[in-house]
């Protein structure tokens, strides 16, 4: 599964994208698998309380997690993934 990483994620992963092989069934536990093997990426993620930061979209084939089963969301191997870190402008 091919996880594709935008803005300041990218310094933290590494590049634009993170190929997950045998990824598991759902957001969180693909986004715990993440968050362990790429420093600093938790807490751009999540709050001190666990859950996704207010303005981090997630998007499982082109779908906010917010708008489906959020964290347990589930995933299959040919799905999409996209993770959006929050971001401002003028």
């Amino acid at each position: 599964m091919i996880i594709r990483f935008y803005a300041t994620l990218r310094p933290l992963v590494g590049g634009r994208s993170v190929d997950l092989e045998n990824p598991p069934g759902t957001v969180a536990e693909i986004l715990r698998r993440l968050c362990d093997e790429y420093e600093g990426l938790e807490g751009q993620l999540f709050d001190e309380d666990g859950t996704v930061r207010r303005f981090v979209a997630i998007m499982v084939d082109g779908r906010d997690i917010r708008h489906v089963e959020g964290l347990h969301s589930r995933v299959s191997p040919d799905s999409e993934l996209d993770i959006f870190p929050p971001v401002a402008g003028g």
